[in-house]
């Protein structure tokens, strides 16, 4: 059976939905605060060490990094080749949290992120944070 031109159209007509957004963001997934056991160890006592230095206390510090993280540092997070060694030494566990909370899915570009290296800092930065969310 042959279609006309018509016909086509018409059926094209009948199924047009809704335009998509072209990037939308994905929805991210709640974490399972049980796991990262180790990562979350070691962030608590980097924080704990940065807290004898600086005073303070545990939660005051926390609540802080995670209103701005970019302002509070963290004691062996500061550069960004500790951010790196503490990437290799915890990729496993960054890397399943990254997945998590959709990270891989988001396009490097938008975050002004252009180089492996960037992406990998920026990348253990957002995990340390989410991290540090669950203690």
């Amino acid at each position: 059976m042959i279609k006309r031109y018509t016909q086509f159209i018409k059926e094209a007509d009948e199924t047009t939905e809704a335009p998509v957004e072209a990037n939308p963001k994905p929805e991210e997934k709640k974490v399972d605060n049980t796991k990262y056991t180790e990562l979350k160890d070691e962030l608590k006592s980097m924080i704990e060490k940065t807290i004898e230095k600086s005073g303070g206390e545990f939660d005051s510090f926390k609540e802080k990094f995670i209103k701005s993280p970019e302002d509070v540092k963290i004691e062996g997070l500061i550069n960004d080749s500790d951010i790196y060694d503490f990437y290799l030494k915890f990729r496993n566990d960054i890397d399943e949290l990254l997945n998590d909370i959709n990270f891989f899915d988001e396009i490097p570009s938008e975050s002004n992120t252009f180089g492996l290296y960037d992406y990998i800092i920026n990348g253990t930065e957002r995990a340390s944070l989410e991290a540090i969310k669950m203690l």
